[in-house]
């Protein structure tokens, strides 16, 4: 509810009272404030109706002067005060969360390399601020434009994105990234901040008294949804695979394996890897270098032709051998190694290598990319902390699955997780 002078003075020389009851969520021009004030009117705020029909008052402002501040109530503006539990406080206690949301976002943005996408949500930010301002003052506020669009054109954006970016509306996905879902979560908290105005400047009989707040509010949730779909768009034409990481393991020839478990020994699978027909066996061997040992390192099936160790540099660090970047398959040059089984040891005279970065691609998905097997690639790791990779071994098979491999080395430095993607590049 909107209390204007005229209507206050209306009202008031009626009874000529030296207390006002309004509804939670009334707004008082400052006009209406100073004729208050000179009148020495205090103004109660009330919550619910009585059984005779009169409204029970929940705070009363000021208080006594000279009294301290209670600690359950704050101000409201200049010396009025309220109950922390008005609607209007909550309201911009929301703001404020979300204010914070939104410059968490950019400062991950920021580390991403990221700089347009933070850069645009500094204008949202200023808004954010521009709303608080214009609230505590009383004092109207328009939307204008945000990335050059105006309230108008956001909203027909968000109501026709395949009109727009090509896409269909669509649900949250984990396959959209990190980026997309930071935005979700924008989207979704100003639209919370949004409930909170409408409960804050809506009266009982449906008015309200800030629509120009509201409708702000309304086409910045609008206006997230057009840039998680725009995101998704560009996603759309990206050449994005998952990243997987590869910790240090084994591939043992069938004559090793049964040296080190035992004659006409099969690996027992512990599980299925991400490629298909490969698997994590319940088997480990320790591997002793010059230096050092690592033990319980898994060994991988199925069985192959020759027997393969595959560490990161730090390993080598440990063990005390040459860290040889190597493709798998080339063990020319390469470290040997002491392999100790439950059965046997073997003196292995070459084939530790640190696995030279990959991308496994299934043969349909190489030729959409125009990929071919034994092609180097640059990729981009979409992470918190993007590095982009050269020189990425192609490796093409009908019985591979889209997947950049990088040691621990290499995850570590871009910090990937579960989820991060990498990016094709350069060709």
């Amino acid at each position: 509810m909107l209390i204007s002078e005229h209507e206050l003075r209306a009202t008031w020389h009626k009874t000529k009272s030296k207390i006002l009851t309004l509804p939670q969520g009334s707004v008082i021009t400052p006009s209406a404030r100073d004729f208050l004030r000179s009148q020495g009117v205090q103004v109660q705020y009330t919550l619910e109706k009585t059984d005779l029909g009169q409204q029970e008052p929940v705070s009363t402002v000021p208080v006594t002067p000279g009294a301290p501040k209670p600690e359950h109530m704050t101000h409201l503006r200049g010396k009025e005060l309220i109950l922390k539990t008005h609607p209007i406080i909550a309201w911009r206690g929301q703001l404020d969360q979300f204010d914070c949301d939104l410059v968490e976002t950019q400062t991950l943005l920021l580390k991403a390399g990221e700089t347009q996408l933070a850069g645009q949500l500094e204008e949202i930010v200023l808004l954010a601020q521009k709303l608080m301002s214009a609230e505590v003052k009383e004092e109207p506020i328009e939307f204008g434009s945000l990335f050059g669009w105006t309230a108008e054109k956001i909203r027909d954006m968000s109501h026709h994105p395949d009109k727009y970016f090509g896409i269909p509306h669509t649900a949250m996905s984990s396959r959209d990234g990190w980026v997309v879902a930071r935005l979700n979560r924008l989207r979704s908290k100003i639209r919370e901040v949004e409930l909170y105005a409408n409960r804050a400047f809506t009266a009982e009989d449906g008015s309200c008294g800030r629509t120009d707040i509201v409708k702000i509010l309304n086409r910045l949730s609008s206006l997230f949804y057009v840039l998680i779909c725009q995101r998704c768009s560009q996603n759309k034409n990206l050449k994005a695979l998952a990243v997987g990481i590869s910790n240090r393991h084994i591939h043992l020839s069938q004559e090793h394996l049964g040296v080190l478990f035992g004659a006409n020994y099969s690996l027992q699978k512990q599980k299925d890897l991400s490629q298909p027909g490969q698997f994590a066996a319940k088997e480990v061997v320790t591997l002793a270098g010059p230096k050092g040992k690592l033990e319980k390192v898994r060994v991988l099936g199925p069985v192959r032709s020759a027997t393969q160790v595959e560490v990161s540099v730090t390993d080598c660090f440990q063990l005390g051998i040459k860290a040889a970047v190597r493709d798998s398959g080339n063990l020319e040059g390469t470290s040997g190694l002491t392999l100790i089984g439950p059965c046997g040891m073997i003196e292995l005279e070459r084939g530790a290598i640190v696995a030279a970065r990959h991308i496994h691609m299934h043969s349909e998905q190489a030729r959409e990319w125009h990929l071919t097997d034994g092609q180097r690639v640059s990729v981009q790791v979409d992470s918190e902390r993007p590095v982009v990779f050269e020189k990425v071994l192609v490796r093409v098979s009908p019985n591979f699955k889209g997947e950049l491999h990088l040691d621990t080395d290499e995850a570590n430095a871009a910090l990937v997780k579960p989820d991060t993607r990498c990016i094709l590049v350069e060709v």
